[in-house]
């Protein structure tokens, strides 16, 4: 069988960013959620910022939306999480990527009818919860589960 990859609508699944401070200073309340309806979205400290977190740089890392409807976390600076970027790097989100900025934690998510990464439509529509390495056929990039 020959996989597949979703080809849903542009800016389709309501990409968002839910996210938390860390859980030492979590007050209880439900986290906080951010629709990526831009095509970039900067993430820092400075008062224009798309998202601004506390205690970050100006300009700690950006979410790009790309021509292939990805979006592309770029780190300005340090960035934990599922990708683990140094400053300069490049990593495209999927569904459930966690992010990691100084103090906060933040998760992207988008509907898996519409994650473009994801073959089948997504678990419900037949994905195995192991997906072997495989040729995105938009991109040519051979794409791997997360080792984390």
């Amino acid at each position: 069988m020959r996989p597949t990859t979703t080809h849903y609508a542009d800016r389709g699944g309501r990409p968002r960013l839910i996210f938390v401070k860390d859980s030492e200073s979590w007050d209880g309340k439900a986290p906080k959620v951010l629709n990526l309806v831009d095509d970039v979205v900067v993430i820092g400290s400075a008062q224009d910022s798309g998202l601004i977190l506390e205690g970050l740089e100006p300009v700690h890392a950006r979410i790009v939306r790309d021509d292939l409807d990805e979006y592309v976390l770029q780190a300005v600076h340090r960035v934990g999480g599922s990708a683990g970027l140094n400053a300069g790097q490049e990593y495209v989100l999927r569904s459930g990527a966690r992010i990691e900025l100084g103090g906060w934690r933040l998760v992207f998510y988008r509907e898996e009818y519409a994650d473009h990464g994801r073959p089948f439509g997504g678990r419900n529509g037949g994905e195995l919860a192991y997906q072997r390495p495989q040729v995105n056929p938009r991109t040519g990039i051979i794409e791997r589960d997360s080792t984390d």
